[in-house]
């Protein structure tokens, strides 16, 4: 008998002595069964819990069948690859977690087989990111874990944050607006990793509402040729800047724009550049515009005003 048989004859037998606990399966994302590597190729068994219900999964680029009673069994060429690689993700794949497991080191028994209950460490620890705060200087980002004592590092976008986790086991870190993504990783000791991956852009068919967070006026040009910059961002609830939001700008008045409305939609990071053309009788006035944001399922308003430069006095 040939060695990926074996292996799969002794995948079945450990899944069978020492398959995933009730308990664990109902309180984690995956309770991960045995793994088993052989010639190049690793075999595995799990379930996944209730709270990842109607997500996608996949084992090093792979999707993974998951029965209606979450349990999976799947096999996957390694192509060179040192770990096992899998990944919970919602429909639209924006969000998801990754877990990574060694397949080299202290994990690995005879036969090269690991143990069930490898991501057990890295789950109870129960990191987990909120919803970013959106403010002037940028982005307020607050996580938690659960039981540090269970890792040996925890990081945010590369910085961490296990030491600056509070009695309460939350941390705050405060980073760019411009910043498209957040990445929450915890590792264990044996080098299994679980990883919070959390997209800060968002289609505006997907977007959780709507909201302007900033309107800024470039007057430089305005005395020379009557334009006038305008740059509107807007995000959804979750903070994530929306791409292909609908902005409308009029004047609050008649008389301040040659052009009403004006019309365009938001870019990949959630910003909309527009030239208002203004008359020359508007010129050392204060020009007030609405602006109004749209997505297929909402909307938001916010008014802005801005003092124009007067107009060039003739000798």
């Amino acid at each position: 008998m040939n060695r990926p048989a074996l292996a799969c004859l002794a995948l079945a037998a450990l899944a069978l002595a020492a398959g995933p606990s009730a308990s664990s399966t109902s309180t984690q994302l995956v309770s991960l069964g045995p793994v088993v590597v052989a010639n190049g190729i690793a075999s595995f068994t799990g379930t996944v819990g209730s709270s990842a219900a109607g997500l996608s999964l996949t084992a090093n680029g792979q999707p993974v069948t998951v029965s209606a009673n979450g349990a999976f069994a799947g096999t996957v060429n390694l192509n060179g690859a040192s770990t096992l690689d899998l990944a919970l993700s919602g429909p639209a794949g924006s969000d998801w977690t990754g877990f990574s497991i060694p397949l080299t080191g202290a994990l690995v028994g005879p036969g090269g087989v690991i143990p069930p209950g490898a991501l057990d460490q890295v789950e109870q620890a129960g990191i987990a990111l909120a919803a970013p705060l959106v403010g002037s200087d940028g982005l307020k980002v607050s996580g938690s874990v659960a039981d540090g004592s269970q890792l040996s590092g925890l990081s945010l976008n590369g910085a961490d944050v296990l030491g600056q986790a509070t009695r309460d086991h939350t941390f705050t870190v405060q980073v760019p607006g411009t910043t498209l993504g957040l990445v929450l990783a915890a590792s264990d000791k044996n080098g299994v990793t679980e990883s919070v991956h959390r997209q800060l852009t968002v289609d505006a068919v997907h977007a959780d509402g709507v909201k302007i967070v900033s309107v800024r006026f470039w007057k430089r040009n305005v005395r020379r040729n009557g334009r006038l910059r305008m740059v509107v961002r807007v995000r959804d609830r979750q903070g994530r800047m929306i791409r292909g939001a609908r902005v409308i700008v009029r004047a609050s008045k008649r008389g301040f724009l040659a052009k009403r409305p004006h019309t365009k939609h938001t870019g990949t990071r959630g910003g909309s550049t527009l030239t208002l053309r203004v008359r020359k009788s508007a010129l050392g006035k204060r020009l007030v515009v609405l602006t109004v944001a749209k997505t297929p399922r909402a909307k938001a308003r916010k008014k802005s005003a801005v003092k124009l430069p007067a107009g060039r006095r003739h000798s």
